[in-house]
């Protein structure tokens, strides 16, 4: 599995299945850095990229949950981010909620020429 920051100690496992060499179906990629656990996705692969509904958490507060379509938040989500949580319909790793922008997978650049989309926001209880 691919890691964005590889270095020897890091690892990534995954639980499901494979289909040749790519992960595939439900199951779970738990990532670890300095042998401490940090990113984690719950859900499902189809060639080795996240499709349909699938839920990943870069800590205990902070995650994703919603659709996927080709490795994106694609479809509706909600993202929940410093104690803010953010509903909507996500396009391409993006969603935008008034003048602010969320982007997961995917650069800010790419969510520029975005259309806005339909969103609820919600503030989490401490």
């Amino acid at each position: 599995m691919w890691d964005w920051h590889p270095d020897k100690q890091d690892k990534v496992t995954w639980s499901g299945a494979c289909r040749s060499g790519l992960k595939e179906g439900k199951g779970v990629a738990q990532w670890t850095e300095h042998r401490q656990p940090i990113d984690r996705f719950e859900g499902t692969y189809r060639n080795g990229r996240r499709e349909g509904v699938g839920r990943y958490s870069w800590n205990r507060a902070d995650r994703f949950e919603g659709t996927y379509a080709d490795d994106l938040p694609n479809g509706f989500g909600t993202v929940t981010l410093a104690g803010t949580t953010l509903s909507g319909e996500w396009r391409n790793g993006c969603l935008k909620v008034g003048d602010k922008t969320v982007a997961v997978g995917a650069s800010l650049e790419s969510c520029d020429h975005q259309a806005e989309y339909t969103t609820e926001t919600a503030q989490l209880p401490n």
